[in-house]
């Protein structure tokens, strides 16, 4: 199993939610997405382990920071409503700290975001780059689909995200 050593906890989605193997592409790309909940990384998982779900991402941060892994990295989970994107992107669905409006997330919630957008540039050695298309390494799920998804809140802080995660790199 590839994952991240900052995952806490292992919340395995069922084997109906996700496609094994990524097609011969290489992980270049980051996609957060926000819950749109109020939920720890457990229950989150919970929900990908519905067969019916259709839908999985590789991580999940709770409100409270912590991290778990989905769907192994080697594998391409369905979070972004696009085949080829999900083929390149580790995928990380993001807690909301409060429902609705700008969807926001909480300090311990966006700094497991960064400290995981840096450890998995590191293992694929790739930088952030957010042009707001599809051909950048950090991309959004309203990108490929009508959603509000990353939200308001967290889409608003990708340059920041991009900044930060860089410069840990150096």
């Amino acid at each position: 199993m590839s994952k991240s050593n900052l995952a806490k906890s292992i919340e395995p989605a069922n084997e109906k939610n996700y496609t094994k193997g990524r097609k011969e592409y290489k992980i270049c790309k980051i996609t957060p997405h926000h819950m749109a909940e109020v939920l720890t990384a457990e229950e989150c998982g919970k929900i990908f382990q519905n067969p019916e779900r259709r839908a999985s991402s590789n991580y999940g941060i709770g409100y409270d920071g912590e991290i778990a892994c989905y769907v192994e990295e080697e594998n391409r989970a369905w979070t972004s409503s696009n085949e080829e994107n999900d083929c390149q992107a580790i995928t990380i669905e993001v807690s909301n700290s409060q429902m609705g409006e700008e969807w926001p997330v909480s300090d311990k919630a966006w700094n497991s975001l960064i400290e995981l957008c840096v450890d998995i540039c590191k293992r694929y050695n790739f930088k952030l780059i957010y042009d707001g298309t599809p051909n950048g390494s950090l991309t959004r799920h309203d990108m490929f689909k009508d959603t509000n998804c990353p939200g308001p809140y967290l889409g608003s802080k990708f340059g920041e995200l991009v900044q930060i995660v860089n410069s840990r790199l150096e």
